[in-house]
C-alpha cells in the first residue's frame, strides 16, 4: 500500500501548545487478529502508526460494550459506577441505561471542553443522551431507527442515519462508517483558535443480524478494497478481515486529510478497541482474553518512533492522559482510578503501573508485568510473555504451594480488597444480578485457594 504518514515540514505543521487529540475505539477486535501483535490480518496503515509512534503490548477494556464505555467515559472501574454488564447497570424510568454523563459529571467529553477544546463524539452511543457527556459537537448512529424483518432489529450499514448535532440526517446508499468520517473530516477541517477533541467510537467489526437473512449473525456489509487499497465498488459481508482492512483504509484517508489541513504533527491519535473478538474474547472469563485490547498512539510532531511498549495501560488511563495533554489538571472533588501515560508521548519522564484491573459481570483480571489473574479466579505466570494465544506461553499455576507463587497471589489479593467484587444484593441492581448472572448459564464462581479462605 502506498501510503505515507510521514508530514512535510512547513510551517503550519509545527506542534502548537495544545494538540488535537482523537481517540478511535473499535468494535469487537483482539490483539490476536492483528499482524501486529503477531496475527494474520494486514493492517498498513496502523502498522505504520505503531512503528512511527507506539502500540502497548498489554492494553486492557473490558469484555463487553457498555462497560468497556463506561470504564472509558468516566475513568471509573466498574465497582465505583456499577456498569458491569450491557444486561447489569442502572436504569432509568424507560429501561434503558441511565446516562453516565447525568450521574457522573465529570466526563472524558466534559473535562476536555471545559479545557478549552472543541468536543465531539463522532460513533455509535449506545450508553444514553450523548448531550450528557458534555460533549459540544456530535454525530452519532441513529440506532433507534433500525429498520424491522418481521421480528427483528436490522443494522444495514450500506446506508447511513445519523443524528448530527441534534438533527437526523438520511443518505441511502452512503456507508454508515464513510457518513461518520465524513462528519469528522468536515469538524477537524473547521477554523477555531481552539484545538480540537473527537471521540470515535465505531461500529465496525462488530457482528450484525443480516439484513437479508435477520436469523443469522456476522460481520456487516462493508466496501471491498484492492491490491492497491482503492475501492472497487463492490461490497461484501460475514468477512471479518474486509472489515478489518476497511477500517484501516478510512483511518488511513483521515491521516492524509490531516496532512493536507496541515494538522498532522499537532494531532494525536489513539487508536484501541473495546474488548476481544466475538467467539474468541468477548464475553470471556479466560486468560486475558476479554478485556486485552490493540492499542496505538500515533503523535508525530511529539512523540519519537518507539515500537512495542512494555508498559500496562487500561481505559481509566484515557482521561488523565487527554487532560494532561491538554494542560488540564484533575478535579480534586473526583476519585478516578487512572493514570496518565502523557508523559510516554510526550518524552518527559514517567512512571508506569504496577497492575492494570478489569470487571465483568461478577469477574475481576488482575495483571502485573510477569503475573495474571483472570475471570476465573485463576493465576498465571506470565513470563515475559504477553500473547495469551499462543500455547504453552502462560503457565497456569492456580493450584501451586510454591512460596513465591503463594507469596505473590497474596500479594495480588490484597489490591483486590480495593477494588471489590459487586454486591449482588444491591438494591438498585439485584433484580438484574438474579436473572443476568447468578441464575445464568453465564455464572462463574472464581476459585478461591485453600490458603486464602
Amino acid at each position: 500500500m502506498a501510503l505515507s504518514l510521514t508530514a512535510g515540514a512547513s510551517l503550519a505543521d509545527k506542534p502548537s501548545e495544545r494538540p488535537n487529540i482523537i481517540f478511535i475505539l473499535t468494535d469487537d477486535i483482539s490483539p490476536r487478529d492483528y499482524a501486529l501483535y503477531g496475527g494474520k490480518i494486514e493492517s498498513p496503515v496502523l502498522e505504520k502508526m505503531a512503528a512511527e509512534g507506539l502500540y502497548f503490548e498489554t492494553a486492557w477494556a473490558t469484555p463487553r460494550c457498555m462497560p468497556t464505555r463506561a470504564m472509558l467515559l468516566t475513568g471509573k472501574y466498574a465497582f465505583r459506577q456499577k456498569v458491569f454488564e450491557n444486561q447489569v447497570n442502572p436504569r432509568g424510568e424507560d429501561g434503558r441505561i441511565k446516562p453516565l454523563g447525568e450521574r457522573f459529571p465529570n466526563t472524558l467529553g466534559s473535562l476536555m471542553t471545559a479545557n478549552g477544546y472543541r468536543s465531539a463524539m463522532v460513533g455509535k452511543l449506545q450508553t444514553g443522551d450523548v448531550k450528557s457527556y458534555g460533549f459540544t459537537r456530535w454525530c452519532t448512529v441513529d440506532h433507534d431507527a433500525d429498520k424491522r424483518v418481521g421480528k427483528f432489529k436490522v443494522f444495514d450499514m450500506r446506508h447511513a442515519r445519523m443524528d448530527e448535532d441534534g438533527t437526523i440526517v438520511d443518505r441511502e446508499h452512503v456507508h454508515s462508517t464513510d457518513a461518520l468520517f465524513e462528519y469528522l473530516h468536515r469538524f477537524t477541517a473547521e477554523k477555531s483558535e481552539d484545538p480540537w477533541f473527537v471521540y470515535m467510537p465505531m461500529n465496525l467489526p462488530h457482528s450484525v443480524r443480516n439484513p437479508e437473512n435477520p436469523t443469522k449473525w456476522g460481520p456487516p456489509w462493508v466496501p471491498v478494497l484492492d491490491e492497491d487499497w482503492k475501492k472497487t465498488g463492490e461490497m461484501v459481508q460475514n468477512d471479518f478481515e474486509a472489515c478489518v482492512r476497511y477500517i484501516d483504509y478510512k483511518v488511513g484517508r483521515f491521516v492524509e486529510h490531516l496532512k493536507k489541513t496541515g494538522q498532522l504533527e499537532n494531532t494525536i491519535i489513539m487508536y484501541a478497541g473495546d474488548n476481544g473478538t466475538n467467539l474468541y474474547g468477548k464475553s470471556n472469563p479466560d486468560s486475558e482474553k476479554g478485556p486485552r485490547i490493540p492499542f496505538v498512539v500515533y503523535a508525530p510532531g511529539y512523540l519519537k518512533p518507539t515500537g512495542a511498549n512494555p508498559e500496562l495501560v487500561d481505559l481509566t488511563d484515557v482521561i488523565p492522559t487527554c487532560v494532561e495533554l491538554a494542560g488540564g489538571t484533575m478535579p480534586k472533588d473526583d476519585v478516578f482510578d487512572g493514570h496518565s501515560f502523557a508523559p510516554l508521548i510526550l518524552g518527559t519522564p514517567f512512571e508506569g503501573r504496577e497492575w492494570i484491573f478489569s470487571q465483568w459481570y461478577g469477574c475481576r483480571w488482575l495483571r502485573t508485568k510477569q503475573w495474571l489473574i483472570d475471570g476465573r479466579g485463576r493465576l498465571y505466570d506470565c513470563g515475559d510473555n504477553r500473547n495469551e494465544w499462543v500455547k504453552g506461553a502462560y503457565t497456569d499455576v492456580t493450584e501451586s504451594r510454591d512460596e513465591r507463587v503463594v507469596h505473590v497471589r497474596k500479594e495480588l489479593e490484597k489490591v483486590l480488597e480495593q477494588l471489590p467484587a459487586p454486591d449482588f444484593n444491591d438494591p438498585e441492581l439485584a433484580g438484574q444480578w438474579k436473572k443476568q448472572w447468578l441464575n445464568s448459564k453465564k455464572f462463574v464462581d472464581p476459585y478461591v485457594p485453600p490458603y486464602l479462605k
